[in-house]
């Protein structure tokens, strides 16, 4: 009878140790799962902080020019190639509508679109130094040929000073790189070279 006693208090023990056993593996595996929550969002955290960090920087760089570079990576195109793509991203802004001139005779316009109702006759110039005069020429006499309402002209750099001075007069709108890069951001086309 005794014997029978110790027996059934052992296996009382055993049974609470082993019921204290499981409890611990739970709230180990308890605090693990805890442990990794609190660090994917300490992770997560951190992240958010460094772009808030960075905001400012990349505003700054934004506002110095950096995104000039975007439009430059149009001058690995063939002219062709940059006529096509400059009727890709006018479609990914708001033109309509939108088709390339025949590539002998088109009388200074490379592409004919529209956009708010008005017809659009725009010459593409993708040169990496200052474009002149002659291009906004085009463009205006491209615009009277075709009977179109405005004229541009569109360049992944900059213009001269007569050509900017000779736009002002004629009416033709001058977009350089970083109206061509604000056109791509929100194009999202990257510029592709046929190899």
């Amino acid at each position: 009878m005794l014997w029978h006693a110790a027996d059934g208090l052992l296996t009382l023990v055993d049974w609470i140790c082993r019921g204290l056993a499981d409890a611990g593996m739970l709230v180990l595996k308890g605090a693990a799962g805890a442990l990794r929550l609190l660090f994917r969002a300490a992770a997560k955290l951190s992240a958010l902080l460094l772009r808030l960090i960075a905001l400012p920087f990349v505003l700054l760089g934004r506002a110095l020019g950096a995104g000039q570079d975007r439009a430059s990576q149009c001058l690995r195109l063939t002219g062709e190639e940059f006529e096509e793509y400059c009727a890709l991203i006018l479609k990914d802004n708001g033109f309509r509508h939108v088709e390339l001139t025949p590539m002998g005779g088109d009388q200074g316009v490379d592409i004919l679109a529209v956009k708010d109702g008005e017809c659009w006759a725009i010459q593409c110039k993708n040169y990496s130094g200052a474009v002149g005069n002659f291009a906004v020429q085009e463009a205006y006499a491209g615009r009277e040929y075709y009977g179109c309402d405005r004229a541009a002209v569109i360049c992944p750099g900059e213009y001269t000073g007569a050509a900017r001075e000779l736009a002002e007069s004629t009416g033709v709108e001058l977009w350089a790189g970083d109206t061509l890069s604000r056109m791509m951001k929100r194009s999202g086309r990257r510029p592709r070279h046929r190899a």
